[in-house]
């Protein structure tokens, strides 16, 4: 079976946050004696799905949005609705 090349796109939220922290917090566990706690982010998704994702691959996925960014997505979401 071939794979193929797909490439997404989504608004999410996230916080730096590290593994520890991640695992303490949502899974209600620590890491393993020795195991060291790497640096990343919590992520949570639109449907509120919460996930952790280590700080390089978080960094080469994601970009911080700007404040005019936001606005006009607000106001594209706030359209949409009007027109339903």
């Amino acid at each position: 079976m071939e794979m193929k090349a797909y490439i997404g796109t989504k608004i999410i939220k996230a916080v730096e946050m590290g593994e520890r922290e991640f695992d303490r917090k949502f899974k209600g566990k620590d890491l393993k004696e020795g195991q060291l706690s790497r640096t990343g982010y919590m992520v949570e998704y639109p449907d509120g799905y919460k996930s952790w994702s280590p700080k390089k691959t978080f960094e080469d996925a994601y970009r911080e949005i700007s404040d005019t960014e936001i606005s006009i997505i607000d106001s594209t979401i706030s359209c949409d609705s009007e027109s339903v």
